[in-house]
């Protein structure tokens, strides 16, 4: 297998645990959800293994399956030679060169091989005591003691309890809006919408949050349940949405709201069987269902990003439980301009309601590894209501420009949106395409549950950019890297030819293909309809073409890696020499 490569803050955080390693014996490192944390930990666990010590098995800890499962399946994509064993339930596989352990399991009491680094994924749960109990018996607060590696999205537990008195360094650091920023989350907006008679600040506190049981009274009543399905249909309609409930008795009459209005909507809880979860889970990633309502059981874990709607109808005190639910609608994705939040709030303003201009106000607070993006009047300067993060970063620029040093840093910050919104790509069923050069194309084609990012090469013959399928991020990813090196403004959403008129020739073509225009249109208008008619053509012949089978079998060979190693790496140098002629 190839290994997959890191993306520069992934890199950055790869090299400051190792820079501090030998200083600090237990970091934290805080990434949001979707910036890859399962990448970065499997890569310091590779180079840990590789540079430091061999000689002990690296141990990765998580409190559910789901975050195993991805922990075996992304560390394989940046260590693919790496023997991965599981201990958890029946399985006992202590072998491995890393072995993948649940909390439960360790807490239950079964003994495992001493490990040379220990890594927790999803940390806030280490204060737990039976975690801590099992962290303190695989000995990192001694001296001597293997060193542990905490990541985690919301490095603060619901419960307030500081994670550090386990953790005594803060090593890197990124936020949503960092994330955001340079283009590898969606754009995000946050609406408000006020539930008719609701009065938050009454309701009792248990642990800093609502009291669950006062929370689903007030949640789950008509007025509230009308609330939330007319805030989906007034601002969500065609948006793939996630509902957040209170519990299971209020995921279940929502989704029966839901229906009863006409949507395709199902509920899913711990409740269910396994299976029905699935086959709901399974609905909803086929489009199947177009709005999924959940209680506690989506919030980590869980990847889904088509996802661009996220509705709270569990309001919350704990900035680390609203930041989970909003982190689901993040990822990027080639059918996805934007992700929208949907906040149900009372009448009256309750200050500890965590909300998403909450939330960005306290994402402005950025850690000391990366530079300050947002002058300190922009503290005044709050996010309006259903104003997306970039829409209100440019405002604060423009309100900013006098003060042109600082006005600066923004508008060079705000460049760096064409990192994530920079291509078109055109979305046909479950596959995707983009035109490039000269009428060459590339593409996103599906695998089982992934996806192989291909190059059309000449005489309608096709090359995988990796040597396996991957997850659609990361075939995005890969494929967008290639594309970048092209430095193409024929493909740039933001290319100042869009806004010119239609020319001619393409009146000329889309009258052939008897679409509809009028004379509004400019050139980017008319190039995407277009484009959507030739993806059609070509993604027929990319599935006529494209044996996914036969690549298979020929890069499962040292041969056929070395081969696909070589041709990516002249292409990739013709893409450097063409654009320092600035072709």
């Amino acid at each position: 297998m190839m290994k997959l490569q890191l993306r520069p803050y992934q890199k950055e955080a790869v090299e400051a645990f190792f820079d501090a390693l030998s200083n600090h014996r237990r970091q934290l490192i805080v990434l949001p959800t979707g910036a890859g944390k399962t990448v970065v930990f499997g890569a310091i666990a590779r180079r840990f293994y590789e540079d430091v010590s061999a000689e002990k098995p690296i141990l990765v800890i998580a409190h559910r399956s789901e975050l195993l499962d991805q922990a075996e399946q992304k560390i394989h994509f940046v260590w693919p030679e790496a023997m991965i064993g599981r201990i958890q339930a029946q399985r006992n596989e202590q072998l491995g060169m890393v072995l993948l352990a649940s909390t439960q399991t360790l807490v239950a009491g079964r003994k495992i091989p001493q490990p040379g680094l220990i890594i927790y994924d999803e940390c806030h749960h280490s204060r737990a005591e039976g975690a801590l109990g099992v962290l303190t018996q695989l000995g990192v607060f001694e001296s001597d003691g293997p060193p542990l590696l905490g990541v985690t999205a919301t490095p603060s537990r619901s419960d307030k309890t500081e994670l550090g008195d386990v953790f005594e360094h803060l090593t890197y650091e990124r936020t949503i809006l960092q994330m955001i920023m340079d283009g590898y989350l969606a754009d995000v907006r946050g609406i408000k919408v006020e539930v008719p008679g609701l009065n938050l600040s009454a309701i009792r506190t248990t642990g800093g949050d609502y009291n669950a049981k006062d929370l689903s009274y007030v949640m789950n009543v008509d007025g509230a349940l009308d609330a939330v399905v007319d805030a989906v249909q007034t601002h969500a309609s065609g948006r793939k949405c996630l509902v957040f409930a209170v519990d299971v008795q209020h995921a279940r009459a929502l989704a029966e709201r839901f229906q009863a209005a006409g949507m395709a909507c199902a509920a899913v809880d711990g409740k269910m069987s396994a299976e029905e979860r699935v086959s709901i889970l399974e609905a909803f990633a086929q489009n199947r269902l177009r709005v999924l309502v959940n209680c506690q059981i989506l919030t980590e874990g869980y990847d889904q990003p088509d996802v661009d709607a996220v509705v709270i109808a569990r309001p919350t005190r704990s900035q680390a439980l609203y930041t989970q639910m909003v982190g689901r609608a993040l990822r990027l994705h080639p059918s996805k301009t934007d992700a929208l939040v949907l906040d149900l709030t009372g009448a009256s303003e309750d200050k500890s309601l965590q909300t998403f201009t909450r939330l960005m106000k306290t994402q402005r607070k950025l850690n000391s590894h990366t530079a300050t993006v947002v002058d300190s009047n922009a503290d005044e300067m709050v996010m309006e209501n259903g104003e997306s993060v970039t829409e209100w970063l440019i405002r604060v620029e423009e309100t900013n420009r006098k003060k042109q040093e600082k006005a600066q840093q923004v508008a060079e910050a705000i460049n760096l949106f064409a990192n994530r919104a920079r291509y078109r790509w055109q979305q046909i069923q479950d596959m995707f395409a983009i035109s490039f050069e000269d009428s060459r194309w590339a593409y996103l084609y599906r695998d089982g549950d992934d996806y192989w990012p291909v190059l059309e090469l000449n005489n309608e013959k096709f090359m995988p950019l990796h040597d396996r399928p991957v997850p659609l991020e990361y075939a995005q990813g890969i494929a967008e890297g290639f594309l970048q090196l092209l430095n193409s403004k024929l493909i740039q959403k933001d290319a100042e030819w869009r806004d010119a008129p239609m020319s001619p020739r393409q009146k000329y073509v889309l009258d052939k293909y008897r679409i509809r225009y009028d004379d509004t249109w400019t050139r980017g208008m008319a190039a995407d309809a277009l484009a959507k008619v030739f993806a059609k053509r070509r993604i027929k012949t990319l599935c006529k073409n494209f044996n996914p089978e036969q690549w298979r079998k020929v890069l499962a060979t040292d041969n056929g890696k070395v081969w696909l190693s070589r041709r990516i790496e002249r292409f990739r140098a013709y893409a450097e020499s063409a654009k320092a002629v600035g072709h």
